[in-house]
């Protein structure tokens, strides 16, 4: 008997054949199951960690968990080398489980090479230049920074990254707005005092509140600048109106929305649109938010202290009006706009004039155009309808 007509043969090939197109599926289809899970939760990502190191972190604190380990620098400052293991550990290095030399690039072995740094601060900015092997777009963003221009400009004070997030404690920040800003203030304690009495600084410091602005939201935080950098004041309307514009945002705490399109339709704020097309690195002599309501010190309008707190809006407005008089200020509709509550003589000529002019416009047109098609009637031979044939004429049948 031929075993290709067996019946157990038959029901053998049957099995193969539907398992080698299950198993074909499975090829085909399960990595775009995994692919599609891995869409919906991406893993974390990967640290960079080196596959041989030129010394072991275990190496490295055979000497340096001793305690009370101290190099003398030239300036005759001590650098403190013992290193405390459980406090790398909790790190966000350490918890990525980034090795010593991975930022001590310099170190592949013992006796270590000499140090070239006559003081601690020295040692701390060679050292933060290692941070950019690893962060190459927040290196890339430092460097056209403030910051760094302070170090490039020869001022060793300047803020490197060691400063602001930690050496061997290293943490991330995560949108820390309290953390951000108090961070900030081990190097600009006096603008930190100013802005903790704001009507942001006291919402975030004494409220908690997370969804004020503090330093960064303003300045950038890699990529820092300030007033001294071309167009910063021109475009600081456009910094305000990231959460003045926002109405879910704004929603939660009452605030008018109105604000940048009020001021954009006026002429202060035209004229600065205008500076932002043409002349993008100039300044402009016209006023923006923060020359009437402030910098670091912006309070509430209701708050007395207010630069426009109303008895003291003359005073802002003589800033760049001083011949401005006692009515002056009289003339701002604040950022609303006119409406029976707010401005009701303003609302009420503005409703005239937009029911006369339209009904002005359309009269003149509906005139212009009738008597256009009675011209047009009367060339074609076509008489006016209401009269005689002998009345243009002047002629009766009498």
């Amino acid at each position: 008997m031929n075993d290709m007509n067996h019946p157990h043969q038959h029901g053998r090939i049957t099995f193969l054949l539907a398992w080698g197109i299950a198993a074909s599926l499975a090829v085909v289809l399960l990595p775009g199951v995994f692919l599609v899970r891995a869409q919906t939760n991406p893993p974390p990502p990967t640290p960079v960690i080196l596959e041989s190191v030129p010394m072991s972190d275990q190496e490295c604190l055979e000497c340096h968990q001793l305690p009370d380990m101290y190099l003398p620098l030239p300036d005759g400052e001590e650098l403190y080398l013992t290193v405390d293991q459980g406090e790398y550990q909790e790190s966000v290095h350490g918890q990525a489980g980034y090795a010593c030399v991975q930022c001590h690039t310099d170190i592949t072995g013992f006796p270590h090479p000499a140090l070239d740094a006559g003081s601690l601060r020295d040692v701390s900015i060679q050292l933060a230049n290692s941070c950019q092997g690893c962060h190459l777009q927040e290196g890339s963003e430092y460097a056209a920074g403030l910051h760094h221009s302070g170090i490039a400009g020869g001022n060793p004070d300047s803020a490197i990254c060691t400063d602001c997030h930690g050496a061997h404690d290293a943490q991330p920040f995560e949108g820390d707005q309290l953390l951000i800003a108090e961070t900030c203030r081990d190097c600009h304690s006096q603008v930190y005092d100013v802005y903790q009495d704001s009507v942001h600084g006291a919402a975030l410091l004494a409220r908690g509140d997370p969804n004020v602005p503090t330093c960064v939201d303003c300045h950038n935080a890699h990529s820092n600048y300030g007033p001294d950098k071309n167009g910063f004041r021109l475009y600081s309307p456009q910094i305000c109106a990231k959460c003045h514009a926002d109405k879910d945002l704004m929603a939660e705490y009452g605030i008018n929305t109105d604000v940048f399109d009020s001021y954009i339709s006026d002429f202060h704020g035209t004229t600065v649109a205008i500076f932002e097309k043409i002349a993008p690195d100039q300044d402009t002599n016209k006023p923006v938010c923060i020359d009437c309501h402030g910098v670091h010190n912006i309070l509430p309008p209701e708050n007395t202290e207010s630069y426009v707190y109303k008895q003291n809006l003359l005073e802002t407005c003589q800033r760049c009006h001083p011949e401005a008089s006692v009515n002056f200020p009289d003339a701002w509709l604040s950022h609303y706009p006119p409406d029976q509550q707010h401005n009701t003589l303003v609302y009420l000529v503005d409703l005239f004039y937009k029911i006369l002019i339209p009904a002005t416009l359309g009269g003149m047109a509906f005139y212009v155009g009738t008597d256009a098609w009675r011209r047009y009637k009367e060339r074609n031979g076509e008489k006016p309808a209401g009269k005689s044939p002998g009345a243009s004429e002047g002629k009766s049948d009498s």
